[in-house]
């Protein structure tokens, strides 16, 4: 062992994952309570913006990751982890306080600008944390466990958010939300160790292997399929379950005497949604671990996205329930195995830069997707809508198909 082996490699896992999944989960707060009730005309007015705008606010964080996303990768080649990550989810809590403070559409959009820097410091500093300490044998079983941590997080996040926004008012729910990221902060900075190996230095000299050849194809074409889930399921289907919901079951749901508002109903319905991204995401990278061909993994898990995808766009209720489960596995298992085959194919000294360029594009299309889907949705029927989007779905499964099988034949050569 080299006599500056890096400590953080012995901690047990789930002394780094444990606390770091807590974080990121709460850091969603804020974001998951706009995407889950702005769309909603009455609340986007009491933020004085129109339909159109929540559209482009929705967008606009990913967007603005265009640029942050780079920079935080080359920071994270460089620095530290802790303090990047704990500065970032500070920054994610002051973006929430913004919206709750707030009218208008420049105001937020502030806030949006800051959330995107937050997002892709905690994004992009997560998975770096979790390469720095994983492994050839179980990157895909602790990407999938971080991945696990972010979909509970979008999960409770769309919950809460309804449920806080139902409760104590649209700005109430907000800061209450912003409170929670700023304790997040805190108990990062109290329980959250240090992962990069002491043996990497903090700045690189010449001639470092950071300073090779870019692995552009491999991210190129790992940037393939995240841009497809993250279009269809950040995207369009982010900005249009409560529409979607609605077209099923209207303004609320009575049972007997109890009346469940539309807002908090699709709070529960994506945390519903969700449940299956948390079981798919371990399931794919444990699978693809065992495997040893994560993309054809990627191919059969994208396949069922696109069957689900495709059952949503139905009339029935029972069997469209049936499709967001089938299809959410598509999103979890995806960015289970993004880092792993990072992990797998880049330089450690890489990781950061690789990570920040293959989310970057996920970004474009989850940017692209809400006021796409908002534009289209007064033209086409959202079912329509859906169905393209598993034709998107399929084409990209048949697409990692190939790879799989480019793989195994260099595997085997």
């Amino acid at each position: 062992m080299k006599p500056n082996a890096d400590s953080s490699l012995r901690l047990p896992t789930k002394h780094v994952l444990v606390p770091l999944g807590i974080g990121t989960a709460l850091s969603l707060l804020g974001d998951g309570t706009l995407y889950t009730v702005l769309p909603k005309p009455e609340i986007a007015a009491q933020a004085g913006v129109t339909l159109a705008l929540v559209g482009l606010l929705l967008g606009a964080n990913r967007i603005v990751r265009l640029i942050f996303n780079p920079t935080a990768g080359a920071l994270y080649d460089r620095l530290p982890r802790r303090g990047l990550l704990i500065g970032s989810l500070c920054i994610g809590a002051i973006s929430t306080a913004i919206y709750a403070a707030v009218t208008g559409f420049v105001p937020l959009l502030v806030g949006r600008i800051l959330w995107g820097a937050a997002w892709s410091g905690i994004w992009i500093g997560g998975n770096t944390v979790v390469l720095d300490i994983a492994d050839k044998h179980n990157r895909g079983f602790l990407s999938g466990q971080y991945q696990t941590w972010f979909f509970l997080g979008v999960g409770i996040a769309a919950l809460l958010g309804g449920i806080f926004t139902d409760v104590f008012g649209f700005r109430g729910g907000l800061w209450l939300s912003a409170t929670l990221n700023a304790l997040a902060a805190l108990m990062w900075f109290i329980f959250l160790p240090e992962t990069r190996p002491v043996s990497e230095p903090v700045s690189h000299p010449p001639n470092h292997s950071e300073d090779k050849s870019f692995p552009w194809q491999i991210v190129l074409s790992i940037s393939v399929p995240v841009i497809a889930v993250r279009f269809i399921h950040a995207g369009v289907m982010a900005s249009t379950t409560i529409l979607w919901l609605s077209g099923f079951i209207g303004e609320q749901l009575t049972f007997s005497t109890f009346v469940v508002p539309i807002a908090t109903l699709t709070g529960v319905f994506v945390a519903l949604r969700t449940t299956t991204s948390v079981v798919g995401g371990p399931l794919a990278g444990i699978t693809s671990d065992k495997l040893g061909n994560r993309w054809a993994v990627i191919a059969g898990v994208i396949a069922l996205g696109a069957g689900g995808t495709w059952l949503m766009s139905g009339s029935l209720l029972s069997l469209a329930i049936l499709g967001v489960l089938v299809g959410s596995i598509a999103s979890g298992g995806v960015q289970s195995l993004v880092p792993a085959i990072v992990g797998d194919h880049v330089e450690r000294a890489q990781h950061g830069r690789a990570l920040s360029v293959i989310y970057t594009f996920g970004d474009v299309g989850s940017a692209l997707g809400p006021p796409l889907a908002l534009l289209l949705v007064e033209v086409i029927s959202i079912s329509m809508i859906y169905r393209l989007c598993a034709v998107l779905f399929l084409v990209v499964s048949l697409f990692a198909l190939w790879l799989s099988t480019t793989e195994s034949r260099r595997c085997k050569s």
